[in-house]
Protein backbone atom coordinates (compact mmCIF):
# COMPACT_ATOMS: atom_id res chain seq x y z
CA UNK A 1 0.00 0.00 0.00
CA UNK A 2 1.70 2.90 -1.39
CA UNK A 3 1.74 5.32 1.87
CA UNK A 4 0.57 9.27 2.13
CA UNK A 5 3.72 11.24 2.99
CA UNK A 6 2.70 13.98 5.28
CA UNK A 7 4.39 17.09 6.67
CA UNK A 8 3.82 17.85 10.61
CA UNK A 9 3.59 22.02 10.46
CA UNK A 10 3.62 22.79 14.48
CA UNK A 11 5.57 26.19 16.11
CA UNK A 12 5.74 24.35 19.37
CA UNK A 13 8.43 21.86 19.12
CA UNK A 14 6.83 19.15 21.65
CA UNK A 15 3.83 19.23 20.17
CA UNK A 16 5.17 18.84 16.44
CA UNK A 17 7.52 16.07 17.50
CA UNK A 18 4.28 14.24 19.26
CA UNK A 19 2.03 15.03 16.48
CA UNK A 20 4.87 13.10 14.32
CA UNK A 21 5.45 10.09 16.14
CA UNK A 22 1.48 9.42 16.61
CA UNK A 23 0.85 9.93 12.85
CA UNK A 24 4.39 8.06 11.44
CA UNK A 25 2.38 5.32 13.61
CA UNK A 26 -0.08 4.88 11.18
CA UNK A 27 0.02 1.96 8.51
CA UNK A 28 -1.29 4.50 5.39
CA UNK A 29 1.25 7.36 6.74
CA UNK A 30 4.51 7.94 5.55
CA UNK A 31 6.13 11.54 7.72
CA UNK A 32 7.76 13.18 5.57
CA UNK A 33 9.34 15.85 7.53
CA UNK A 34 8.58 18.29 10.85
CA UNK A 35 8.60 22.37 10.38
CA UNK A 36 8.34 25.36 12.61
CA UNK A 37 7.25 27.90 10.91
CA UNK A 38 5.46 29.27 7.55
CA UNK A 39 8.78 30.16 5.58
CA UNK A 40 9.89 26.44 6.51
CA UNK A 41 6.60 24.96 5.09
CA UNK A 42 6.78 26.72 2.14
CA UNK A 43 10.33 25.42 1.45
CA UNK A 44 9.26 21.93 2.04
CA UNK A 45 6.79 21.81 -0.39
CA UNK A 46 8.71 23.38 -2.81
CA UNK A 47 10.76 19.92 -2.70
CA UNK A 48 7.82 18.30 -3.34
CA UNK A 49 7.62 15.39 -1.04
CA UNK A 50 4.19 15.86 0.68
CA UNK A 51 0.87 14.97 -0.13
CA UNK A 52 -0.84 16.35 2.93
CA UNK A 53 0.30 18.78 5.34
CA UNK A 54 -0.88 18.33 9.25
CA UNK A 55 -0.85 22.13 10.29
CA UNK A 56 -1.44 23.22 14.11
CA UNK A 57 -3.00 26.22 13.34
CA UNK A 58 -2.10 29.36 13.82
CA UNK A 59 1.42 28.75 12.38
CA UNK A 60 3.81 31.53 12.80
CA UNK A 61 5.57 33.18 9.84
CA UNK A 62 9.26 32.60 11.37
CA UNK A 63 9.34 36.03 13.06
CA UNK A 64 5.82 36.54 14.90
CA UNK A 65 4.67 33.23 16.26
CA UNK A 66 1.39 34.54 16.15
CA UNK A 67 0.60 36.23 13.16
CA UNK A 68 -1.17 36.25 10.19
CA UNK A 69 -4.52 34.13 9.21
CA UNK A 70 -5.75 30.80 7.90
CA UNK A 71 -7.01 32.85 4.67
CA UNK A 72 -3.83 34.52 3.83
CA UNK A 73 -1.69 31.11 4.39
CA UNK A 74 -4.63 29.22 2.44
CA UNK A 75 -3.86 31.53 -0.08
CA UNK A 76 -0.54 31.11 0.21
CA UNK A 77 -0.54 27.13 -0.20
CA UNK A 78 -3.11 27.65 -2.75
CA UNK A 79 -0.92 29.35 -4.96
CA UNK A 80 1.76 26.70 -4.46
CA UNK A 81 -0.63 23.62 -5.62
CA UNK A 82 -0.77 22.33 -2.27
CA UNK A 83 -4.55 22.35 -0.70
CA UNK A 84 -4.29 19.21 0.71
CA UNK A 85 -4.18 20.85 4.70
CA UNK A 86 -5.53 19.44 7.71
CA UNK A 87 -6.06 22.34 10.18
CA UNK A 88 -5.40 20.81 13.68
CA UNK A 89 -6.97 24.17 15.53
CA UNK A 90 -6.90 25.32 19.22
CA UNK A 91 -11.00 25.98 19.08
CA UNK A 92 -13.32 26.14 21.94
CA UNK A 93 -16.55 27.49 19.97
CA UNK A 94 -18.66 27.41 17.32
CA UNK A 95 -17.15 30.20 15.90
CA UNK A 96 -13.58 29.44 15.82
CA UNK A 97 -14.97 26.25 13.79
CA UNK A 98 -16.93 28.70 11.28
CA UNK A 99 -14.34 30.81 10.83
CA UNK A 100 -11.87 27.94 9.55
CA UNK A 101 -14.36 26.98 6.63
CA UNK A 102 -15.15 30.26 6.15
CA UNK A 103 -11.66 31.20 5.50
CA UNK A 104 -11.16 27.87 3.02
CA UNK A 105 -9.89 25.45 4.99
CA UNK A 106 -12.07 21.91 4.00
CA UNK A 107 -10.53 19.91 6.57
CA UNK A 108 -10.82 20.85 10.16
CA UNK A 109 -9.85 18.80 13.35
CA UNK A 110 -9.84 20.16 16.69
CA UNK A 111 -6.94 20.38 19.36
CA UNK A 112 -8.99 18.09 21.41
CA UNK A 113 -9.62 15.15 18.79
CA UNK A 114 -7.68 11.99 19.28
CA UNK A 115 -4.73 11.59 16.98
CA UNK A 116 -7.52 9.07 14.91
CA UNK A 117 -9.54 11.72 14.00
CA UNK A 118 -6.27 13.62 12.69
CA UNK A 119 -5.22 10.53 10.63
CA UNK A 120 -8.79 10.12 9.22
CA UNK A 121 -8.71 13.93 8.18
CA UNK A 122 -5.38 13.29 6.24
CA UNK A 123 -6.86 10.53 4.55
CA UNK A 124 -9.99 12.35 3.65
CA UNK A 125 -7.44 15.14 2.23
CA UNK A 126 -5.82 13.00 0.10
CA UNK A 127 -8.49 11.85 -1.64
CA UNK A 128 -9.81 15.88 -1.59
CA UNK A 129 -12.71 15.43 0.30
CA UNK A 130 -13.64 17.21 2.48
CA UNK A 131 -14.38 16.48 6.59
CA UNK A 132 -14.97 17.98 10.29
CA UNK A 133 -13.88 15.97 13.24
CA UNK A 134 -16.53 15.17 15.76
CA UNK A 135 -15.49 17.51 18.55
CA UNK A 136 -15.88 20.23 15.59
CA UNK A 137 -19.30 19.20 14.43
CA UNK A 138 -20.45 19.43 18.60
CA UNK A 139 -19.26 22.55 18.75
CA UNK A 140 -20.81 23.91 15.84
CA UNK A 141 -24.59 22.02 16.35
CA UNK A 142 -24.11 20.55 19.85
CA UNK A 143 -24.76 16.84 20.69
CA UNK A 144 -27.51 16.38 17.85
CA UNK A 145 -27.70 18.08 14.97
CA UNK A 146 -30.75 20.32 14.97
CA UNK A 147 -33.45 18.96 12.82
CA UNK A 148 -31.61 15.97 11.99
CA UNK A 149 -31.20 13.67 15.15
CA UNK A 150 -34.40 11.62 14.58
CA UNK A 151 -33.39 10.55 10.69
CA UNK A 152 -31.36 8.32 9.91
CA UNK A 153 -30.79 9.50 6.03
CA UNK A 154 -31.10 13.89 5.58
CA UNK A 155 -32.52 13.48 2.29
CA UNK A 156 -35.38 12.38 3.89
CA UNK A 157 -35.98 15.85 5.37
CA UNK A 158 -36.16 17.66 1.70
CA UNK A 159 -38.18 17.51 -1.01
CA UNK A 160 -36.73 16.59 -4.67
CA UNK A 161 -36.66 20.17 -5.67
CA UNK A 162 -34.74 21.36 -2.17
CA UNK A 163 -32.18 18.54 -2.93
CA UNK A 164 -32.04 19.75 -6.43
CA UNK A 165 -31.64 23.23 -5.12
CA UNK A 166 -29.13 22.05 -2.50
CA UNK A 167 -26.83 20.10 -5.19
CA UNK A 168 -26.58 22.74 -7.21
CA UNK A 169 -25.68 25.70 -4.77
CA UNK A 170 -22.89 23.34 -3.52
CA UNK A 171 -21.25 22.84 -7.10
CA UNK A 172 -20.58 26.77 -7.00
CA UNK A 173 -23.72 28.00 -8.71
CA UNK A 174 -25.44 30.93 -7.63
CA UNK A 175 -28.97 31.74 -6.66
CA UNK A 176 -29.33 33.22 -10.31
CA UNK A 177 -27.92 31.05 -12.29
CA UNK A 178 -29.64 27.64 -10.45
CA UNK A 179 -33.05 29.84 -11.27
CA UNK A 180 -31.70 30.43 -15.02
CA UNK A 181 -30.55 26.29 -15.33
CA UNK A 182 -33.74 25.08 -13.78
CA UNK A 183 -36.52 27.57 -15.17
CA UNK A 184 -37.74 28.60 -11.90
CA UNK A 185 -37.69 32.13 -10.46
CA UNK A 186 -35.03 33.95 -8.13
CA UNK A 187 -37.55 34.16 -5.30
CA UNK A 188 -38.63 30.59 -6.10
CA UNK A 189 -35.16 29.38 -5.48
CA UNK A 190 -34.09 31.22 -3.12
CA UNK A 191 -36.97 30.28 -0.69
CA UNK A 192 -36.40 26.91 -1.28
CA UNK A 193 -32.92 27.37 -0.51
CA UNK A 194 -33.69 28.75 2.56
CA UNK A 195 -36.56 25.89 3.44
CA UNK A 196 -33.19 23.84 3.43
CA UNK A 197 -31.28 25.74 5.67
CA UNK A 198 -33.79 25.99 8.10
CA UNK A 199 -34.55 22.07 7.60
CA UNK A 200 -30.91 21.19 8.25
CA UNK A 201 -30.40 23.96 10.51
CA UNK A 202 -27.91 26.13 9.09
CA UNK A 203 -27.63 29.75 9.86
CA UNK A 204 -25.83 31.14 7.01
CA UNK A 205 -23.74 29.80 3.93
CA UNK A 206 -20.73 28.77 6.26
CA UNK A 207 -23.09 26.08 8.31
CA UNK A 208 -24.14 25.20 5.22
CA UNK A 209 -21.13 24.48 3.95
CA UNK A 210 -19.64 22.83 7.33
CA UNK A 211 -22.83 20.72 7.10
CA UNK A 212 -22.15 19.83 3.63
CA UNK A 213 -18.59 18.86 4.53
CA UNK A 214 -19.89 16.90 7.42
CA UNK A 215 -22.03 15.05 5.29
CA UNK A 216 -19.56 14.35 2.35
CA UNK A 217 -21.63 16.80 0.09
CA UNK A 218 -18.08 18.75 -0.83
Amino acid sequence: MEKIRVIVADSQPVMRRLLGRRLAASACIELAGLVADEHSLVQALGQGICDVVALRFPLGNGNDPGSGGYARLGARLAALGRQRVVAIANIADRAGVLQLIKDGCRNVVTARDHADEVVKAVRMAHLELASVSEIACDLIWGRRLRGLSDHDDWAELLTTRESEVLRLYLSGLSVTEIAVRTGRTVKTISTQKQSVMRKIGADNDVELAAFAIQRGML
